[in-house]
């Protein structure tokens, strides 16, 4: 049996070649050219998690530009633990405490993303008169970044989740209501809003491809490719809980490049159950990738738009 140390090395080596080989490569980072955006749940994230789950989520966390994490609990030790893991190139924004005491946090590479100006939660107007109003139970969090010559803005969601009749309506409701908010922003005119390029990330409790949650964000004008559909995200890759969903628009294109990271098939292998479930996560990191307007792009936009 290896000592501690070696074991730690061996499995963080095994996780490397599971990003680096298909069928789950990660594509290399390519400044001012492609965007990896990921979205990953960690269950129950305070200061709760080992040094060695913490080195192995910071070594998947590393080959994203842009990672939102969500069930971020309200002590942030956690949180601080693994920054100092990472290159010192990666910042953070973290919410206040929303539902079920949760936070969001965006980890970034200040090197390929930097932020724009907007950080804010995501809530409806209500009547001043009676002060009450429709509310996620979980408000997303939103921020807008830069990546090259692209500007963009993505939110944060975990959306409720419930067994009953009752529960699964909400569910849906939310779904369709902070879907129908974010199409709307995209289509404001340009100089009221920061950028309407917008990406919805995180974890919509979507059960299964082609449900009602799912159509939800269809039917609102919400692109998704077929793959990320049916990718299974949760750690027994039963269910296709999280999603990356965006407004298209010509500004990027998505690559065709999405997956999850099943961590589980080389960490914690000398635990009983093995896999890491426990230690990290039942969430799944997804991830895709993008690519971003290059010069000629964004002239051929202009022509286009004065043509």
């Amino acid at each position: 049996m290896p000592d501690t140390k070696t074991l730690i090395a061996n499995e963080r080596k095994a996780l490397m070649q599971l990003m680096d080989n298909e069928p789950y490569k990660v594509p290399s980072r390519k400044i001012n050219e492609n965007l990896l955006i990921a979205t990953w749940n960690i269950q129950h994230f305070s200061n709760n998690k080992s040094k060695r789950a913490l080195q192995y989520i910071a070594d998947v966390c590393e080959r994203f530009d842009i990672i939102a994490l969500q069930e971020v609990k309200t002590d942030l030790r956690g949180l601080s633990k693994l920054q100092d893991l990472l290159p010192g190139n990666y910042k953070i924004l973290v919410s206040d405490p929303t539902g079920n005491y949760e936070r969001f946090a965006f980890l970034y590479d200040k090197r390929t993303v930097i932020p724009t100006g907007l950080v804010c939660e995501i809530g409806f107007p209500v009547t001043a008169k009676t002060h009450q109003g429709y509310q996620l139970h979980r408000m997303p969090y939103c921020a807008s970044f830069k990546a090259g010559r692209f500007d963009f803005v993505i939110a944060s969601v975990h959306i409720y989740y419930g067994q009953t009749k009752v529960e699964k309506e909400e569910r849906k409701k939310e779904i369709q209501e902070l879907a129908k908010h974010i199409y709307k922003r995209s289509k404001t005119n340009r100089n009221k809003v920061f950028d309407r390029d917008f990406f919805v990330l995180g974890d919509f409790n979507i059960e299964e491809y082609g449900d009602q949650f799912f159509s939800a964000l269809e039917s609102n004008g919400f692109a998704m490719p077929d793959k990320m559909n049916e990718l299974k995200t949760n750690f027994l890759q039963t269910s296709t809980y999280d999603k990356i969903a965006w407004v298209k628009r010509d500004s990027f294109q998505f690559s065709g490049n999405c997956n999850v990271v099943p961590f589980g098939k080389v960490l914690f292998q000398d635990q009983n159950p093995k896999g890491g479930k426990k230690q990290i996560s039942d969430h799944l990191p997804l991830w895709a990738e993008f690519q971003i307007n290059s010069l000629s792009q964004e002239l051929d936009q202009m022509i286009n738009l004065n043509g």
